[in-house]
């Protein structure tokens, strides 16, 4: 029987890499949550072009009523892949306050708010995978919202996984470093505007900075998830899988 697996931020970059990802690996039936209802909807007809099944549904992270409600109506889960995120400048002499708080409730409270919502419909053998980042694994000056977050997501993991092994139920995080999405765009124009760079000049300084000298592609992180999803992974508890090119090596 093919697998129900919820993700989170389905409507696009990692959400939507993933979704389509389960659909062609194994028919899986995909719950995607997210904001925009048309892209959620694309995503959906993906995943159903894939061989898959699934139920798009609006939903905002930080709406623990509505994730709630949603999940009161759910089936069994076999998966849960929380995605969705922000990003963004919060420099400590802006006025950044309004940012940082919107950040903190989207990328680490986000999480808990659905991990909490979900479980109940998530039994022995259950997996749970939580996207952070490589900024979860060192700081970035100007964005320490997004690293606190993501640092916070991290250790969110190492405890969830500890509280619900017993369960039978699996919780790791990924960290991916850059990938080709809408987010990493909008953080190359605002670094290159801050830095006096064109776009592709500092492009070329990340990629310079990654070992592999590249950024990667929304479906290359899906295969790090699928596999920390897969019940074949039965070893890796509370880790962070790095998917980064080799800029951490931990």
């Amino acid at each position: 029987m093919p697998r129900s697996i919820l993700i989170t931020g389905g409507s696009r970059g990692l959400g939507r890499a993933c979704a389509v990802h389960f659909a062609q690996a194994e028919s899986a039936h995909l719950i995607l949550l997210g904001r925009d209802a048309a892209a959620l909807d694309a995503t959906a007809l993906a995943v159903r072009q894939a061989g898959g099944t699934a139920d798009a549904q609006v939903a905002d992270v930080t709406d623990r009523a509505r994730l709630t409600e949603l999940a009161r109506d759910l089936g069994p889960l076999d998966g849960l892949v929380a995605a969705a995120g922000i990003s963004g400048r919060t420099p400590v002499d802006g006025d950044s306050d309004t940012f940082f708080d919107e950040i903190l409730a989207a990328d680490l409270t986000g999480p808990w708010n659905t991990v909490r919502a979900f479980l109940p419909r998530m039994g022995s053998g259950g997996r749970i995978v939580l996207v952070a980042s490589v900024l979860g694994r060192f700081g970035v000056p100007g964005y320490g919202g997004y690293c606190a977050a993501k640092h916070g997501l991290i250790g969110l993991t190492k405890a969830l996984a500890l509280e619900l092994i017993d369960r039978g139920i699996v919780v790791n995080a990924v960290a991916p470093g850059w990938v080709d999405t809408n987010m990493a765009q909008t953080g190359i124009r605002q670094i290159a505007a801050i830095t006096g760079q064109t776009e592709a000049q500092f492009r070329r300084q990340a990629e310079a900075a990654v070992p592999v000298k590249r950024f990667f592609q929304p479906e290359e992180i899906a295969h790090g998830i699928a596999w920390l999803l897969n019940p074949a992974n039965t070893m890796q508890v509370g880790q962070c899988l790095n998917l980064d090119g080799g800029v951490v090596q931990v």
